[in-house]
């Protein structure tokens, strides 16, 4: 019977080891996920500051956007002025060679 008894202990004992083989495994597999979630979680967080970034340098932009806006405004007006005066400038020389042409054909 002791025969007996000693098989069944190396039996166990190798049912045991089988068990904690497979318990090393998924503790390893559970390891290895932990680290990959960190590293995702580490590549969420440069994300997110990348976003924080790009978002300031947008909103940045838009401002320099709007300031060009503004002059452009301001400048249109100045424009408009100037345009104005050209055509008045240009029609009081046409209408002066007119005066002067029939000037010249009435002396005539």
């Amino acid at each position: 019977m002791p025969t007996n008894r000693i098989k069944d202990l190396e039996d166990h004992i190798m049912q045991e080891d089988k068990r904690l083989d497979r318990i090393e495994a998924k503790i390893d597999k559970l390891a290895e996920t932990v680290i990959a979630i960190a590293r995702a979680e580490e590549k969420l967080i440069q994300l997110e500051n990348d976003r924080h970034i790009m978002n300031d340098r947008l909103n940045k932009h838009s401002d320099r956007l709007d300031d060009v806006e503004t002059k452009v405004d301001e400048f249109s007006v100045t424009v408009k002025v100037i345009n104005r005066i050209f055509w008045l400038v240009i029609s009081a020389v046409v209408a002066t060679a007119v005066a002067e042409y029939f000037n010249l054909i009435n002396t005539l």
